[in-house]
C-alpha cells in the first residue's frame, strides 16, 4: 500500500549544487575582505605618500637653513674683524674677496650704506664707481631689525641676473652703519633643491616671503619670478598635506615647510595623476588577478563538483551492505573508505621503505641509497658553496673472520661497522650498505673546507672500524665533486662501469645520474688504491681536487 506525503514540496540541491553554493558562500566573504583590503591599501599608500612629502620638504628646508646660517656666520665673522671705531673698508674688501674662494656658489659680496649706495662690490675693483643696490627693501629691513636678513628675488645691478642677497649689519660704536651682503644667483638654490633626488614626477619649489618663486627643480627659468598660487600661499605656515590646483591648472598634492626664521618657504609637490598612475596600474592588475581567480575558482568548483558527485555516486553504489533478512540498504562510507585507502598507501610506503633497507644492519640498501643520494645531489647542483663527497668503504680481514669465527661473528662485525658509520655521519648525510662488506657514504660539504672535513671523516671511520676487533680494519676511497656539481655528460653504450659493478646491481636498476656514477667509480678506485698501499687507511685518488 502506497502512502502519500502531504508535506509541501521542498526543492532539494544535489551534491554539485551544494558544492557550488559552498564555493559561492566561501568566496563572498573573501571578496568583501579583498575589497576592504584594497581600500585600506589605497589609504595606506596615501598616508605613505603624505609622510614622504613631509620628510622631503623638511629635509629641503633644513638644508636651506643650514646653507643660509653658514653664510650668515661667514659674514658675521667678516664683520667682527671691523669691530672698531673706524671701518677699514679696503681691508674688508680684501677679506670679502677671499670668501669667494671658500664659497664658490656666491656670486659677489658688497658693502651697502643706509642710502643704498654700494661702497664696494667684489665683482669690481676696489674704488670703482658702482650703481645703487637693486634691493633697497631688504637693506632697510637689515638696518631696522639689526640682524641677518635674506632678501627676495631681485635683479643684480652689475650682472643683470636674478639673485638673492643675505645681509648682516656692520656696527660702528654699537650702531649699524653698513650692511655687508652676500649675493647668490638663484640657480644655486635650484641646484640645492635638485640634490634631494626626489622620486620621478615629484618637484620642489622655493619661494620668498612675498610668494615669489626663487627656484624650482622643474622648468626653473620658466617659473622663477612668478607668484605661487593663492592656496599655497595661504597654507604656507600649515603642516598639513594639501591637494589643490597649481598655477598651471594641474592638480597637485603638496606639503610646505618654512626655512627657519628667514621668511622663505619650500614646497614639495607631486601631480595627482603621477601619484595615482602607479596605483592605478597596481589596482587594475589586482582587479584582473582577482577576476581571474574568481573565474578559475568557480570553474574549478564546477569541475570538482562533477567529479565529486560521480565519486559519491560510485561510492554509494559500491558500498551497499546487505541487511540480514531484508533488502539492500545503502550506507554512506565514502569518507571511511578514502581514509582506509590513505592508510593502506602509507602502510605500503612504509613496507617499501623497510624492504629497501638492509635486513642485517638496518642501513639503506643499494636502491634506497641511490634514491637518497640523487636527492642530495639535486640539492647541491648549481651551488658553488657546496661540494659532494663519496666515501667507498671496504672491510679488511672480513673473510678471515667468517672463516675462523663463523658467519654469526661476521654478521656482528657488519652490524658494529654500521653503528660506527652511523656515529660518524650527520642526519643530512646518506649512508648505505652495497652488499657483503662494502659500504658507501655520501656527504654534502662546504666547498672551502670539503677536503679537510672529508679526510677527517675518513680518518674517524678507519679509527672506529679498527676498534671493532677480530683484526678487522677498512680501506676507504674518497672522491670529491666540483663545487656546484654541474651535470656530467651522459655516457651511452658500453659495459657497466666499475661503480655499477661495485654497487652489485644490474644496469636496469642502476639509475644513478652520470655525475654520481663518476664519483662512485672514483671512490671505488681510490678504495683499491688504499688496499694496495697497505690497507686500514684512506686514499683520495685525485689530489688535484684539493688544490
Amino acid at each position: 500500500m502506497r502512502t502519500t506525503n502531504n508535506q509541501p514540496f521542498a526543492p532539494a540541491l544535489g551534491v554539485r549544487g551544494w558544492l557550488l553554493l559552498l564555493a559561492l558562500v566561501t568566496g563572498l566573504p573573501m571578496t568583501v575582505f579583498s575589497a576592504v583590503s584594497l581600500l585600506e591599501h589605497i589609504r595606506a599608500q596615501m598616508e605613505k605618500t603624505d609622510g614622504q612629502l613631509r620628510r622631503y620638504v623638511l629635509a629641503a628646508a633644513t638644508d636651506l637653513d643650514a646653507k643660509l646660517s653658514f653664510k650668515a656666520a661667514m659674514l658675521q665673522a667678516l664683520v667682527a674683524t671691523q669691530n672698531r671705531p673706524r671701518v677699514n673698508v679696503e681691508l674688508l674688501y680684501e677679506h670679502a674677496k677671499g670668501v669667494e674662494t671658500v664659497l664658490p656658489d656666491v656670486q659677489t659680496l658688497s658693502l651697502v650704506n643706509r642710502a643704498g649706495e654700494q661702497v664696494f662690490n667684489t665683482l669690481e675693483p676696489y674704488g670703482a664707481p658702482l650703481p645703487r643696490t637693486g634691493d633697497m627693501e631688504s637693506v632697510q629691513q637689515t638696518f631696522r631689525d639689526d640682524r641677518p636678513t635674506v632678501s627676495g628675488l631681485f635683479t643684480g645691478t652689475i650682472t643683470s641676473q636674478p639673485v638673492t642677497a643675505l645681509g648682516v649689519p656692520l656696527r660702528i660704536s654699537r650702531s649699524p652703519r653698513y650692511v655687508l651682503r652676500m649675493i647668490t644667483p638663484v640657480e644655486e638654490y635650484a641646484r640645492l633643491l635638485g640634490e634631494q633626488h626626489l622620486p620621478e614626477g615629484w618637484a620642489s619649489t622655493l619661494f620668498d616671503a612675498n610668494g615669489v618663486v626663487l627656484a624650482c627643480t622643474r622648468n626653473h627659468e620658466q617659473h622663477t619670478g612668478l607668484p605661487v598660487s593663492s592656496v599655497l600661499f595661504d597654507v604656507r605656515d600649515s603642516n598639513r598635506v594639501v591637494e589643490a590646483v597649481n598655477q598651471e591648472g594641474v592638480k597637485v598634492r603638496f606639503a610646505v615647510a618654512p626655512v627657519k626664521d628667514w621668511g622663505w618657504h619650500v614646497v614639495v609637490h607631486v601631480p595627482v595623476t603621477t601619484l595615482y598612475a602607479s596605483m592605478h596600474v597596481y589596482l587594475l592588475r589586482l582587479v584582473a588577478i582577482g577576476v581571474f581567480c574568481v573565474i578559475c575558482g568557480f570553474a574549478g568548483a564546477w569541475l570538482l563538483s562533477r567529479r565529486f558527485a560521480a565519486e559519491v555516486d560510485l561510492a554509494a553504489r559500491s558500498c551497499l551492505l546487505p541487511e540480514p533478512g531484508g533488502p539492500q540498504a545503502g550506507r554512506p562510507t565514502l569518507v571511511r573508505e578514502l581514509r582506509q585507502v590513505g592508510d593502506e598507501l602509507a602502510a605500503a610506503r612504509e613496507r617499501e621503505e623497510v624492504a629497501l633497507r638492509d635486513g642485517l644492519t638496518g642501513l639503506a640498501g643499494r636502491a634506497l641509497f641511490l634514491r637518497h643520494a640523487r636527492r642530495l645531489l639535486a640539492s647541491c647542483r648549481h651551488d658553488p658553496a657546496v661540494r659532494l663527497a663519496v666515501l667507498f668503504i671496504d672491510l679488511d680481514g672480513f673473510k678471515e673472520v667468517n672463516d675462523r669465527y663463523g658467519h654469526a661473528e661476521g654478521d656482528a662485525v657488519l652490524r658494529r661497522t654500521a653503528r660506527v658509520l652511523e656515529d660518524v655521519v650527520r642526519a643530512s648525510d646518506v649512508l648505505g650498505r652495497m652488499g657483503g662488506d662494502e659500504f658507501v657514504l655520501c656527504l654534502a660539504l662546504r666547498a672551502e673546507t670539503a677536503c679537510e672535513v672529508v679526510r677527517g671523516v675518513a680518518a674517524r671511520v678507519v679509527s672506529g672500524v679498527s676498534q671493532i676487533g677480530f683484526g678487522v680494519g677498512c680501506s676507504v676511497g674518497i672522491s670529491l665533486g666540483p663545487p656546484g656539481m654541474p651535470p656530467a655528460p651522459e655516457e651511452g653504450g658500453g659495459d657497466a662501469s666499475p661503480a655499477s659493478s661495485a654497487l652489485g646491481g644490474d644496469r636496469e636498476d642502476d639509475d644513478a645520474p652520470a655525475d654520481l656514477q663518476v664519483l662512485l667509480e672514483q671512490a671505488d678506485k681510490a678504495m683499491y688504491a688504499a688496499k694496495q698501499a697497505g690497507k686500514n687507511s684512506y686514499h683520495l685518488l685525485d689530489m688535484s681536487v684539493c688544490g
